[in-house]
This record gives C-alpha cells, structure tokens and sequence, in this order.
C-alpha cells in the first residue's frame, strides 16, 4: 500500500468515487449502507486493537469509505420534494417567485431558475411549494414579449410573477436534460412562459448581490473596451461567460482541442493568489497574505459562478495555503484527492458533471506526467541550445506540447465519450497559443480595472491584451477550418474507458516503483512469460464466461420505457427500439451483450425531420439490421442520414396499411402509420402497444401494456389495457383511462416483463 503512505487521499477520494457510482448504478437500500459502514468501522477497531499491520488497516478503512461513499450517494440522490413544483407539471399556471440564481443571458433567450413563492392554478392559491423552475425568458422579437424585453434585465433576487405551462425537462437523443437539471434542484420547466413581469427587487443575498453586480459591471466594460469576438473570449476566461462568443467560435476550439482555454480553471484561481500572496507577503508576511488570500478565493469562486472547475482549483489552492500558514508544504496529488474528496462528500452528484471530471483527470494528468515530459526535454533543450536567447522560446513551444500531451493522456477517453471526437491538431495550436494565455490574463484582468473607472482610458489600456486575444483566436479559426482538424469517434463505450484506465494505472504504478521494483518485474515477466501469459488468458475467459452467462437471455420478454421511448428484448434476446426521442444510447447498452452491438429493428415513428433526428446517435453507436419509418415526404433528410450513416440497413416504409415483421418466431411486431408510427409487439398472450404520439386504433384492442402520451383518452379507454405508461408529452394520465396508470413524470424509466401472459411491473 505504498500509495497509502504517500497519498492517502487518493485512495479516499477513489473509494468515494466508487460508492458513488455504486448507488446511482444498484439500488442500495439505506439501511445496507449503513449496516456495511458499521461493520467497516468495527472492522477497523477490532483490527487496530490487535495490532493488525498498516496495509490490512487502509484496506478495511477503503471498505469504509466505500460505504460511506454509497451512503452519501444514496442520500443525496436527486428526487423531487414531497412538496415540489414538479406536481403541476403538464398545467397552465401562474407562479411568483425569486430568481435564485445569476440568470444565464444568451443570444436568443435568458434563463431563469426561480424558487416558487405561491402558485395559482385552477383558482387554488399554493404557498407550500419546493424546489426550482427553469423559465426561459425568449429574446425574438416577434414574440408578445419582445416589448418587455427590449427594456428588462433580470437580476438575482429579482420577485417575478411569471403565467404558462409548466413541463417536465425533456431527455435528449445524446445528454439527459432532465437529470443535469435534477441534479441542480430543477424540476420542472416553463420553456414559453405567456406573460412575465418583475413584482419586486433584491429579494437575495446582499453580497451575492453585490458580487453579481460588480461582475455585470465588468462584463459591460470589456464589451465597450474590446471589439468582438476578443472581448467575448475575454469575458469567457476572466468571469466564466461564453454566452457571447458564437458556435462558430466555440465549435473551432472545440474542434483543435482548445476549449480549456475559455473555460475557467485553476489557473485563474492561482492569478488570483499570485496578486495577493507575494504583495501582501513583503508587508505582513507570507503567513498573513495566505489568510487574506483565503477569503479573496472565496469571493472569486463565488464572482465567476461556483462550476466544478472553479470550485476543484479553488479547494486545492486553499488546502496548499493553509499548508503555508502551519509551514508545511502539501503533495500536490494529495491536495488535488483531498479536494475532490470534499467536493464528492459535499455533492456527489458531481462524479456524474463532465466539467468536474475533465477538470479533476486534466489536473491529475499534469501532476503524474507534466514533469516527467518536461524535465527530459529541457535536459535535451539545454544540451542542444546553447544560447539561453534561444532555450527559453523553445521551451516554451515544447512546454506548450507536452503539458497538453500530460492533460490529453488522462482525458482522452472522456472527451471521446462526451464530444465523440478527437483533434488532430491540438497538440500544434496548443503549443501556439498556450503560451500567450497568462499575459491574456493578466492584461485583460488590467484593462478591465482601468476601465470599470475610466472606459477611454481603459480602451487604450486593452490595446496589448487585444493582440494577445486575437493571437489565440486567429490560429484557431485557422486551423479549424481543414476537415483533418477533428475526426469523428463513435463507439468508444464504457467498457473501452474502463481498459483504458486500466492500462494506463499499470503503466503509471510501475514508471512510479522503485528502480529495484522494475528490475524485479521485468525480470519476472522475461523469466515466467508462458505462465504469465497463461494467467491472463484464464482470468479473461472466466471473466467472459461469467459475463457472457449472466447476459443469456432469460425466455421472457422485456419492456423498458424511458422519455418518449421504448426498448424491448425478446425471449431470444433480440431487441427493438421505439426511438420517441430522449437519450437512448445508455438504455440500449444496458439491455445488450458485450459481444453483440445490434439492434433487430429500429422504429421511428416521428413524421418530421426534426423529430426523427435523435436516431443519428443510435445509428452511429450500433449496427442496425432494420429501420422502420413512415412513408412521408416531411422525412427525406432522415432518410438520406439513414442511407449515409447505415447503408446496410433495410428500410421498411409503412403506408396506410399495417405491416408485419417477424422478429423471431414467436415474437412479431405490426406497424401501423395512425399519425406517426405505432407498434403492437406480440409474444404469446402478451402484447404490448407502442403508440407514442400516434392514435390508437382497433388493432391495439386487448393488449396488456400501451405506451401512450394519452392525447385520446376515449379511444385509449375502449383498449381496456391492464396497464398503461404515459410518456412525458403530456406527464399525466387521462381522465377515465381504464387501467392501472403508470407515468414517467417522476422516475427516470420503468421496466416490465412477460413470460407469454400478463406483463408484471419489475421495477419502477
């Protein structure tokens, strides 16, 4: 456990990790953490009283932190509140409430999460009503609220009275909306409020209010001092806000691999202490500086928004302060794990936020790695440059290359999985424009002070910081231009992510051993290769074997709704998707094998283009045999993405007449155009009807399970189904429906089961 001796918080701040993710992927009931946290800690009582030796002790200590991480997973858990605001989603109300945080001011519309105050709805008053509402506050001006618009910036703490129809957060075809918003204490959504006016002022915290205001003030001035795009890149790297940088930009740092640059990270956060600690350090001490140092973080975090980056670096550069001011100097992995840590027991929902994962693996990639690319490489510059004119700008060229390799090596697995691409160019423009950043920095944070009291003096203050904004932007828009700039990546799946760590912790462990370490493993792996080999072979094909069993098909068939769509997996483990929109990559992966990426047939049953869209990440993901869709004049984009992205998939088109396919022999699914596609998937007495939008018809009479958003009650009534899921179309049942209801309004999906009759809830 020589990692526990040397970086204890890394094993804590893994265990933590990993009782998270336990809770979010198993049900862990509450009371089997804690009984797993007591026994942990009893363990760890009984072993340190017999004097058990160092390693067995941080073994049972990792098992209590493993527990404690479930149990705290398991806690903060996103639900709704037993008063929320999210019962009167699918209804026309009017609603007061505060603006509870710094509204998110973009092109085209302003964002809004308001804490309700009272609710009017059907001529009922509720003041007893919790959690957030996401309003969106629309910016076009043919609106009926254009008006109101042009005149009203919204402020926190801001009393609004706000009237429309609350909705629930949709699920997207490649990023779960309605969870990212859960997990922020959202709930529901207002996407086109009717009316909104502010009723009342500074109803917030006084400082926060304050701090909002004075960073509006900046945000205002580098407008007025820079012209576009500099003093959008600008606003972006001082304050946190790309809102004013366009997609065409943001996609061109995307697509060179320099999006960390906009993105406020650590090192803001150590400008910061940089200002503080060395000026205050000559007149009261580097002690005392590091005090004052403490809070002006504290301010600054709270000033750029509180993200996971900020917060990550501002945590590290805190725990290192408070390490100077007891005199001790603190391991800078240590301190990066104690950080993460805190945060994961503070909120471990952030495990699950792509900013705190490519924060904290960028981070932890140039502590393993940065010098141990760099130190070579100056030892080479320093023997092949003799001028030191010339040694200082070739370090810094190759500094630039090698500190984006060291973040690349631990984040290049997220960014396949969260971006779908890798760039190809970015070790180049990285190297260009990496070393302009800190003077970017600090001359635009200059330029901003000076113009907050002077605006004419402070133009001509930015005129430096812009050459340095428009060096970073113009290579970026150049080289973003060639197609070879990005390389799409598709199919890089959990399991790959997993290898890929795997690996490189191998790697890692053994380059960090002790010399006599090495010596002794390569002298092992020279000398007892066959047995080596053998072992490896083994352990794989029991892991296989393991999961190629536990993954057989059961012989029943299985229904999981989630959204507006539907996976089924027949007796024989085919499987068919009901593609109604929502991220369904994660739903699929979790009913398929390792060994078999296909789906057996693939339905839209959208009658738009823009509706059918969300099939495109299926068809990049997986290998689809046959895609079923309407035959329609409105789908002739979806059509030819179709042929593009799976040319060796058979299109079924369906017309006005039904139209069966045989998924396997006791299984077949007819498919009817009833205002967009409908399916009725059979398998022995159990049917379950897939109507989505579409309108039920007298085909669907008599089956078990319907999938409906429920528009038509009365024809959904003479189904008599035994059960019925609503979608989140409309996320409330139909008066007079004949049937046990079930809604996905409240939980993320539901799962049923059939072993040829009557479908049984598994879960909910």
């Amino acid at each position: 456990m020589r990692l526990a001796r040397t970086s204890p918080f890394a094993l804590i701040a893994l265990g933590l990790a990993a009782g998270a993710w336990l809770a979010t992927q198993f049900a862990v009931p509450m009371w089997l953490s804690l009984m797993a946290l007591a026994l942990a800690g009893l363990a760890l009582l009984a072993a340190r009283s017999a004097h058990a030796a160092s390693d067995v002790l941080w073994l049972i200590g990792i098992l209590a932190v493993l527990a404690f991480g479930v149990l705290r997973a398991t806690a903060a858990l996103p639900s709704p509140a037993p008063n929320s605001i999210a019962r009167y989603n699918g209804k026309a109300i009017l609603m007061e409430g505060v603006v509870a945080e710094e509204p998110d001011v973009r092109p085209d519309q302003t964002q809004l999460r308001v804490q309700p105050l009272r609710v009017l709805s059907n001529g009922d008053v509720d003041e007893d009503v919790g959690d957030l509402v996401l309003v969106r506050v629309r910016s076009d001006f043919g609106s009926a609220l254009s008006q109101k618009e042009r005149v009203v910036v919204w402020r926190y703490g801001d009393v609004v009275r706000v009237e429309g129809r609350l909705e629930a957060p949709p699920r997207m075809s490649t990023f779960d909306y309605r969870e990212y918003l859960a997990r922020k204490g959202v709930f529901a959504m207002m996407s086109r409020p009717d009316d909104i006016e502010r009723i009342g002022e500074n109803a917030g915290a006084p400082l926060h209010a304050q701090l909002l205001l004075f960073k509006d003030r900046v945000r205002q001035v580098v407008k007025q001092i820079l012209p576009q795009p500099e003093s959008a890149l600008l606003n972006g790297i001082l304050i946190g806000d790309d809102n004013d940088i366009t997609d065409e930009l943001k996609n061109a740092f995307r697509r060179t691999g320099t999006s960390h640059i906009v993105a406020i990270s650590g090192f803001n956060v150590s400008i910061v202490i940089a200002l503080v600690v060395p000026l205050l350090g000559r007149l009261i001490g580097a002690r005392r500086a590091s005090q004052v140092a403490l809070p002006a973080i504290a301010l600054y975090v709270i000033f750029v928004g509180m993200s996971a980056s900020v917060v990550r670096a501002a945590l590290m550069s805190s725990l290192a302060l408070i390490g100077l001011m007891f005199w001790r100097r603190g391991f800078t992995l240590n301190t990066l794990c104690a950080a993460a840590a805190i945060m994961l027991i503070a909120d471990p929902n952030l495990l699950y936020d792509v900013g705190f994962q490519l924060s904290f693996m960028a981070t932890l990639g140039l502590v393993l790695y940065a010098n141990r690319f760099t130190v070579p490489a100056e030892r080479w510059v320093n023997a092949r440059i003799t001028s030191p004119h010339l040694r200082k700008p070739a370090m810094l060229v190759i500094e630039g290359v090698l500190v984006t390799t060291a973040a690349q090596v631990t984040t290049l697995p997220l960014i396949l999985v969260t971006f779908n691409q890798i760039s190809n160019v970015a070790l180049l423009v990285n190297a260009i424009v990496l070393p302009l950043q800190p003077a970017v920095m600090v001359l635009g944070a200059l330029a901003a002070a000076v113009g907050v009291i002077s605006i004419p003096i402070g133009a001509v203050v930015a005129w430096p910081a812009y050459l340095f904004l428009a060096g970073t932007i113009r290579p970026v828009e150049w080289f973003s231009q060639f197609d070879a700039a990005a390389m799409p990546v598709y199919g890089f799946g959990n399991a790959a992510v997993a290898l890929y760590y795997i690996v490189l912790i191998a790697i890692t462990v053994f380059i960090s051993a002790a010399p006599a370490t090495q010596i002794a493993v390569r002298r092992v792996a020279r000398t007892q290769r066959k047995t080596i080999v053998l072992v490896a072979l083994g352990a794989m094909a029991l892991a296989g074997g393991i999961v190629y069993a536990l993954q057989q098909p059961d012989g029943k068939l299985h229904a999981t709704f989630a959204g507006n769509s539907a996976v089924l997996q027949t007796p024989q483990g085919r499987r068919i998707v009901f593609a109604g929109g929502g991220n369904l990559v994660p739903m699929i992966e979790q009913a398929m094998p390792a060994w078999d990426a296909s789906i057996d047939l693939l339905i839209v049953p959208a009658d738009s283009d823009r509706a059918a869209s969300d099939v495109l990440p299926i068809l990049q993901r997986f290998a689809v045999k046959s895609i079923a869709l309407v035959q329609s004049a409105a789908l002739t984009e979806t059509r030819a993405a179709i042929t593009a992205h799976a040319p060796a998939s058979t299109l079924l088109q369906v017309a006005g007449k039904e139209r069966v396919v045989q998924v396997e022999p006791d299984v077949e699914v007819r498919l009817v155009n009833a205002g967009g596609i409908a399916a009725i998937a059979s398998h022995g007495r159990a049917c379950v009807a897939l109507l989505g939008s579409a309108f039920a018809t007298p085909a669907m009479e008599g089956c078990d399970l319907v999938f409906t958003d429920a528009r038509d009650a009365t024809a959904l009534q003479a189904l008599k189904s035994r059960w019925v899921v609503w979608s989140d179309a409309v996320n409330a049942p139909a008066e007079g429906a004949n049937a046990r209801a079930v809604s996905l309004r409240d939980v993320e999906r539901i799962h049923f089961i059939s072993a040829g009759g009557r479908f049984t809830l598994a879960e909910q």
